[in-house]
C-alpha cells in the first residue's frame, strides 16, 4: 500500500512534520511480513489527524494518491473523502490501482458535493468496477477526468446527467459495457472540452459490434474534441456547430507505433469499407472546425470504401490549419488530396512521416483528382522526418503545381548519423524540388 496527500491540503504547523515523515511505499503483505505494520498504521493515524485538527478552512485542492487498494486503504481513502467533503473541498484527484478485483463503491456524499467543481478519478492499470450511489447531484463540477474504470453506458450516463455546469470532462482507457440494444448515449449542454481516449467497449451478446454499432455524443456546445482509439469504436457527434478543433487519432493496434503500412493494405475488403464509412462520417461531423489533426491510419482508410471519391464529400469550408501524422503511401497520399480539396481555405499544412523505406507509388495516383482544382488559400507546408525519397518528390510536385498563393515550404530531414548513401539521396531530392513547376511565384523552401 502505498500513500500519498498533497501537502496543500495541511495547514502549516503540520507541513514541516509532513515533510520530514519517510514516503511508505509497498503492499499491506510486505508490510505484515517485514514487522513495520505498526509504522503504516501511523501514517494513517497522522493523516487521520492532520484533517481532524485543520481548522474550517476551504480546501481548494488535495490529491490522493493509492498505489494498490485494498480493505484497508479503501477504508482511509473514504475517511479523508469524506473529511475533504466536509471541507468543502473545490478540487479533488484520486489517482491508484486496484488490487483483488474488488469493485469500487464511490462514496455517496463525494458525488453530492455541492463545493466540488473539479474531480478526477485514474485508476488506470486494471479497469476497476465502480459503483456509484443511487442519486447524485454535483450542481458546480466543471472538469472531470476518469480513467481506468468499467461502468455500464447508463451509469455514465447518470454520472453526465448529475453535472449541469461541467464544461471539460476526459474518459481514458475506461471499459464501457451495454447490451446489444442500447448505446452509449452522453448529452451535455454546457460542455466544451470532450476527450475520448483509448477506451473499451463491452457490447453484451453482439461479436461483431465494431460492424454495427455506434455510441451518440450530444454536446451542441462543444468547442475541443480529441478522440483516440481503436477504428473498431464507433460513436458519432450530433450537430456539434460549434466545434473549432478536432483530433482523430485512429488505430488497428493498442499501440500505433506497431503499426505498418502493410497493417492497413492487408485488412479484408469488408473491414476497410467499415472503417472507411466510418471515418467519412467522423470528417462529416467536424465539418466547421477550423483546426484538425488526424493520425495515419485514419488516412490509410478513408477511401478505402467503394466510389468514395464520387460521393458528395464533406465540405471542411472553415479548415484553416490541418496537422497529419502519415506515410508517403498511395493510400495516405490519396486522402491527403482529397482533404485539400475539400478545404478550400486551408492556410496551413503540417505533415510528419511515420514509416521509412517505403515502395515506391506509382506515378498517377493523384491522376483521379480535378486539375482544375486549386489550392488558392494555402500558404505554409511543413513536413517533418523527411527521408529524401520519390514518393516525398511525387507529393510535393502535387502540391507545388496546385498551389497558386504557396510561400513557404519547411523541409525537417530525419537524422541519419551523416551516412553517405543518405548524404547523396537528399542531395539529389533537394535537386529534384529545385527543377519542378510551381503555380506560385513567391516560394520559399526550407531545408532543415
Amino acid at each position: 500500500m502505498k500513500f500519498a496527500v498533497q501537502t496543500s491540503v495541511l495547514s502549516k504547523r503540520w507541513k514541516n512534520i509532513w515533510m520530514s515523515l519517510p514516503y511508505i511505499s509497498s503492499d499491506w503483505k510486505s508490510f505484515r511480513e517485514g514487522g513495520v505494520i505498526d509504522a503504516a498504521e501511523r501514517f494513517l493515524t497522522f493523516v487521520d489527524k492532520v484533517f481532524e485538527f485543520r481548522n474550517d478552512s476551504v480546501i481548494q485542492k488535495i490529491k490522493l494518491v493509492f498505489v494498490i487498494l485494498n480493505d484497508i486503504s479503501v477504508q482511509a481513502l473514504n475517511r479523508w473523502i469524506l473529511a475533504a467533503v466536509d471541507h468543502n473541498v473545490q478540487r479533488l484527484d484520486i489517482n491508484g490501482a486496484h488490487a483483488d478485483n474488488l469493485a469500487y463503491e464511490i462514496p455517496y456524499e463525494l458525488l453530492n458535493c455541492k463545493s466540488l467543481k473539479s474531480l478526477t478519478i485514474l485508476l488506470l492499470g486494471v479497469s476497476t468496477d465502480i459503483i456509484l450511489p443511487n442519486s447524485m447531484s454535483l450542481p458546480q463540477i466543471k472538469k472531470m477526468w476518469l480513467g481506468g474504470i468499467s461502468i455500464s453506458n447508463l451509469e455514465l450516463q447518470r454520472l453526465f446527467s448529475s453535472c449541469p455546469l461541467m464544461e471539460d470532462a476526459t474518459i481514458q482507457k475506461c471499459l464501457i459495457h451495454s447490451d446489444s440494444q442500447r448505446n452509449i448515449i452522453i448529452d451535455s449542454q454546457r460542455l466544451g472540452i470532450f476527450k475520448v481516449l483509448d477506451n473499451h467497449h463491452k457490447h453484451l451478446g453482439l461479436d461483431d459490434h465494431f460492424l454495427t454499432y455506434s455510441d451518440k455524443i450530444f454536446t451542441p456546445n462543444l468547442r475541443h474534441f480529441i478522440c483516440s482509439g481503436f477504428m473498431t469504436e464507433g460513436f458519432s457527434l450530433q450537430n456539434p456547430s460549434s466545434l473549432v478543433t478536432a483530433q482523430f487519432r485512429m488505430r488497428l493496434r493498442e499501440k500505433e507505433d506497431d503499426e505498418t503500412a502493410e497493417t492497413y493494405s492487408e485488412l479484408p475488403a469488408e473491414e476497410k469499407e467499415v472503417f472507411a464509412k466510418r471515418m467519412m462520417k467522423f470528417l462529416g461531423a467536424v465539418h466547421n472546425v477550423r483546426q484538425m489533426t488526424l493520425s495515419s491510419g485514419f488516412l490509410e482508410v478513408l477511401l478505402q470504401a467503394p466510389g468514395s471519391l464520387y460521393l458528395q464529400p464533406p465540405q471542411l469550408s472553415k479548415l484553416v490549419i490541418l496537422e497529419l501524422e502519415m506515410r508517403f503511401t498511395r493510400s495516405c497520399l490519396r486522402s491527403i488530396a482529397y482533404l485539400l480539396n475539400i478545404s478550400p481555405l486551408l492556410i496551413i499544412l503540417e505533415l510528419k512521416s511515420k514509416e521509412s523505406n517505403l515502395a515506391d507509388i506509382k506515378d498517377d495516383w493523384e491522376a483521379e483528382f480535378s486539375l482544375a482544382c486549386m489550392f488558392t488559400h494555402l500558404k505554409v507546408v511543413e513536413i517533418r522526418e523527411v527521408e529524401g525519397c520519390d514518393n516525398e518528390v511525387q507529393f510535393l510536385r502535387f502540391l507545388l503545381k496546385k498551389s497558386t498563393v504557396l510561400e513557404k515550404v519547411n523541409l525537417f530531414f530525419q537524422s541519419t548519423g551523416g551516412s553517405h548513401d543518405n548524404g547523396r539521396q537528399v542531395r539529389r531530392f533537394k535537386r529534384n524540388l529545385r527543377v519542378l513547376p510551381t503555380a506560385s511565384s513567391n516560394i520559399k523552401m526550407n531545408f532543415m
